[in-house]
C-alpha cells in the first residue's frame, strides 16, 4: 500500500504535487548518491538527524549543512550499506512538511547480504529545498540482519566480579 495524503487541501494538485516532486527527487538522489541532484535539492543550512546507535554506525546522529549531509549519504553510509530502494507505505504532506514511512532495502557492503528495515522520515522543505530531516529506523532489526542472526535479548547475563573478595574487603 502506498498512500499520499495532503492534509492542506483536497487532492494532490498544486503545491502538494510540487512537494511530492521534491520528495521524489530527494529519494532518487539519496538512493543513487547523485551529487548533482543532492546539491540541487538540499538547502545550504540543512539540519539532519538520524536516530540510531552512533557508536556502531557513524552515519547515525546529527549533521549540519549541505556538505555534511552529502558526505554522510555519499561517503559514510556506503562504508556499511548500499541503499537499493525505498518502499513507501505512507506519505503525508502538510504545507511544506512531509512524513514518510516505509522500508529501506540495502546491500551490506562487507557480506553482500540484502537487508530490509523499517524507517520513518520527517522532512521540511522551503522553496523546493530540503531544510530539515529527522529520521528513525528499526535499528534493532538492522543489527540482527548485519550480524546475520537473531539477538537473544532474554539471555541471562552472568555477573562477573571485577575485583576479588580480598580486594573489596581491603577498601
Amino acid at each position: 500500500m502506498n498512500a499520499v495524503v495532503n492534509v492542506s487541501g483536497p487532492g494532490v494538485a498544486g503545491p502538494a504535487s510540487h512537494l511530492c516532486d521534491c520528495v521524489a527527487a530527494f529519494y532518487a538522489a539519496y538512493r543513487a548518491r547523485d551529487l548533482e541532484l543532492l546539491n540541487a535539492i538540499l538547502d545550504d543550512r540543512i539540519e539532519w538527524f538520524l536516530a540510531g546507535p552512533v557508536d556502531q554506525f557513524d552515519f547515525y546522529g546529527a549533521r549540519h549543512g549541505k556538505e555534511a549531509v552529502i558526505e554522510v549519504i555519499t561517503r559514510v553510509m556506503p562504508c556499511y550499506f548500499h541503499v537499493t530502494d525505498f518502499e513507501f507505505d505512507q506519505t503525508l504532506t502538510d504545507g511544506e512538511r512531509v512524513a514518510t514511512r516505509g522500508w529501506i532495502r540495502a546491500r551490506q557492503r562487507d557480506t553482500g547480504r540484502l537487508i530490509r528495515y523499517g524507517f520513518a522520515h520527517f522532512m521540511r522543505f522551503e522553496r523546493g529545498k530540503l531544510v530539515s530531516l529527522r529520521g528513525v529506523a528499526n535499528t534493532f532489526d538492522v543489527a540482527e540482519q548485519v550480524v546475520g542472526h537473531p539477538i537473544d535479548v532474554n539471555r541471562v547475563m552472568e555477573c562477573v566480579s571485577l575485583a576479588s573478595e580480598d580486594d573489596v574487603s581491603a577498601v
